[in-house]
């Protein structure tokens, strides 16, 4: 019994902290003790459905999607089409999760989360946001759509269909923030687009 209690006490504490994904090292670290011992909680806390085993060595403790894609790699957030769905700018819901990380590229056919490579000084202009226990970081609507440009995952007609619900004074200022590879690019079809609107 005391040891059921153990798995309720980790998985409470974990979610104090806001973690939506955990790790058996870090399991052992609550506990004080060995990381086998970490290994050996995580499979009691899924045998308890307390946890799920979404890759090895990571378990996640909510059943929220963008928190559980936000926290797998880090650092990552939430952009491109999953963002703009976020915000309400699409209806439409995306196949997969795309975020973004400042790590390789990978993507997690099963889980069904993409994971795209940008450069470390792109990696800006996203939030926390709340879920429920948890929380996941977000793109703000008009740095998901660079994002998306940097990456070329954008015609020039859906960048136009979005437009209208975006900042243009933000996606000036976001776009301005970023002098790396690419940065003429980005400010080349952000200045055709409002040569439209």
């Amino acid at each position: 019994m005391a040891k059921e209690n153990n798995l309720y006490s980790i998985k409470n504490f974990a979610l104090k902290t806001g973690s939506a994904v955990i790790t058996p090292s870090e399991i052992a670290n609550i506990l004080g003790k060995s990381k086998k011992f970490g290994n050996a909680y995580a499979a009691r806390m899924v045998k308890k459905n307390l946890a799920k085993r979404i890759m090895r060595g990571k378990y996640s403790l909510v059943d929220d999607n963008f928190a559980i894609a936000s926290q797998l790699i880090n650092p990552s957030y939430i952009s491109i089409e999953s963002a703009l769905l976020f915000h309400d700018i699409i209806q439409q819901v995306p196949r997969d999760i795309e975020c973004v990380t400042t790590v390789n590229s990978i993507r997690l056919e099963e889980l069904g989360i993409n994971y795209h490579k940008i450069p470390p000084s792109l990696f800006y202009g996203y939030k926390r946001v709340e879920r429920g226990q948890s929380y996941a970081f977000v793109a703000e609507p008009e740095k998901a759509i660079i994002d998306g440009i940097y990456l070329g995952m954008y015609s020039i007609d859906q960048l136009k269909e979005y437009l209208g619900s975006l900042n243009k004074k933000r996606l000036t200022e976001l776009a301005n923030n970023y002098k790396g590879y690419g940065s003429k690019n980005i400010n080349k079809v952000i200045a055709s687009l409002k040569k439209t609107h």
